[in-house]
C-alpha cells in the first residue's frame, strides 16, 4: 500500500482500465484512443473517470484542451504496459494453440552458452515430446532466476551454481571458465592467466547480470583484483570480434571458447595456476510436479546435452 498525499492509493482496475492507458498513450488522444479499442468516445470518458475514482489520485490533466497524463498516471501506465504486453502474448499463444494441447516453455540461456545444438535438441524435444513448444531467449537485463521465481521463464541453462530452495538443478557436466586474448598478444603464450593480468586491459564482456561462481566471484575477487574498465557488447560474436582485434581480454566458458577460437583469431588461456572449474546445469522451480512441462523439457536438455558432449 503506498501513500499518494496521505491517501491511501487502493488500486482496483480491471484490464479494460489498464488496455485505456496504454490506448490513451499510443493514440495520444479519446477520440482515437476510443476507436482503436472500439467503443464510443463518452464511453471511453466515463472509463477515465471511473479510473481515477477508482484509483483516488488524478491520472490526467488538461492542457489545451488535450489530455496529459499527470506523474501518477505515468507510473501507473508504466505497471499498464508490461502487464497488457504479457496478457497480449499469452492470448496470441492460445489462438495459436487452437484446439490443440501445446506447452510453452521458456528457456533462458545464461552469458557463456553457445547455440549451435540449438537446433538439434528443438528437433529431438519435438520427437519425443510433440506438445511441447519451446521458446528460446537469450540473457536480458532481468536476473535469469529472478524470471523463473516470477513465471517470465520456465528453464535456465547456466554455467555456475544455485543455491535456492525455490529453485532446483539439474547437473549436466563440468566445463572450465577461461580467458580470451588476441592470438598476436603477449598474454597468448601465458601458461595461465591471473586477475592481475586484467588490471590494464578493458574486460570485454555481454553478460548484463552478474550471479554467483562465475569469474566475478571466483578469478576477480578472490584474486583481489576488478577490471579497471568493462566494454559491454550485444552478444558472443561481438565480444571474440573486439577481443581479436586487441581491444581488451575476455573471459568464456571453456564450451563457448571452442567455438568461437574456430572462428576468431583469439587464444583460450587457463584461469589461475590450478584452473577454474564451472558445472552447468539445467534450473527450474522446485514446485514444479515431475510430469510439468518444463520438467520434462529441463530433464531431457540435460540428458540430451551430457550424451551430445560425450559423443563430440
Amino acid at each position: 500500500m503506498r501513500t499518494v498525499y496521505g491517501s491511501p492509493m487502493a488500486l482496483n482496475l480491471d484490464i479494460r482500465h489498464l488496455r485505456m492507458l496504454v490506448a490513451l498513450d499510443r493514440h495520444g488522444g479519446v477520440t482515437a484512443a476510443a476507436q482503436a479499442l472500439g467503443v464510443t468516445q463518452p464511453a471511453l470518458s466515463h472509463q477515465i473517470q471511473e479510473a481515477e475514482r477508482r484509483a483516488g489520485v488524478p491520472l490526467f490533466r488538461r492542457v489545451r484542451r488535450k489530455l496529459v497524463f499527470t506523474w501518477q498516471g505515468q507510473e501507473l501506465l508504466q505497471s499498464a504496459r508490461l502487464v497488457v504486453a504479457e496478457l497480449d502474448r499469452a492470448e496470441r499463444d492460445l489462438a495459436r494453440y487452437g484446439d490443440e494441447v501445446h506447452a510453452l516453455v521458456r528457456l533462458v540461456t545464461r552469458a557463456y552458452c553457445p547455440f549451435d545444438w540449438l537446433p538439434e535438441f528443438l528437433t529431438a524435444l519435438q520427437e519425443t515430446h510433440p506438445d511441447i513448444e519451446l521458446e528460446h531467449h537469450g540473457e536480458t537485463l532481468t536476473a535469469p532466476y529472478a524470471a523463473l521465481e516470477a513465471g517470465l521463464a520456465d528453464l535456465v541453462l547456466t554455467p555456475g551454481f544455485v543455491s535456492r530452495p525455490e529453485l532446483r538443478s539439474i547437473p549436466i557436466f563440468e566445463d572450465d571458465l577461461v580467458g580470451l586474448v588476441a592470438a598476436d598478444t603477449p598474454h597468448a603464450m601465458h601458461a595461465f592467466l591471473e586477475a592481475a593480468d586484467y588490471a590494464d586491459q578493458p574486460f570485454i564482456t555481454y553478460s548484463t547480470v552478474l550471479e554467483g561462481g562465475l569469474e566475478h566471484e571466483q578469478f576477480f575477487r578472490h584474486g583481489k583484483g576488478m577490471p579497471d574498465r568493462y566494454q559491454r557488447t550485444s552478444s558472443p560474436e561481438a565480444m571474440a570480434a573486439l577481443v581479436s582485434g586487441g581491444l581488451g581480454f575476455s573471459i568464456a566458458s571453456g564450451w563457448l571458447a571452442r567455438d568461437l577460437c574456430a572462428r576468431y583469431p583469439m587464444v583460450a588461456v587457463p584461469l589461475t595456476s590450478e584452473g577454474l572449474r564451472c558445472a552447468w546445469s539445467v534450473v527450474t522451480r522446485s514446485g514444479d510436479a515431475p510430469d510439468h512441462p518444463a520438467v520434462l523439457a529441463a530433464t531431457g536438455l540435460a540428458d540430451w546435452l551430457a550424451g551430445h558432449r560425450q559423443g563430440s
